[in-house]
């Protein structure tokens, strides 16, 4: 489970420091992708919850807070997709 939580951590912060996607986000609809940070933003939260090595903090801690703006900027983009709906 932690070799799992790792490998999506990894992919999680290459993701931000080449600021290109992991997959096509074309590929998807939005709503996959909501559901896909959220659970990315789950496993940081685990692997930090499970963390023991103390230089590995520092990483856990920032992958909380970069898997949560994604997850955040994500939901903000669906409220906008169904307000412009509505009008």
């Amino acid at each position: 489970m932690l070799d799992k939580i790792t490998n999506i951590l990894i992919k999680i912060k290459n993701y931000f420091e080449n600021e290109q996607p992991i997959i096509s986000e074309q590929s998807k609809s939005i709503m996959e992708l909501v559901e896909e940070a959220k659970r990315e933003w789950l496993a940081a939260k685990e692997y930090f919850e499970n963390v023991s090595d103390p230089d590995l903090i520092d990483y856990a801690i920032h992958s909380i807070k970069a898997t949560e703006k994604r997850y955040n900027y994500l939901l903000k983009k669906v409220k906008q997709m169904n307000l412009e709906e509505i009008k």
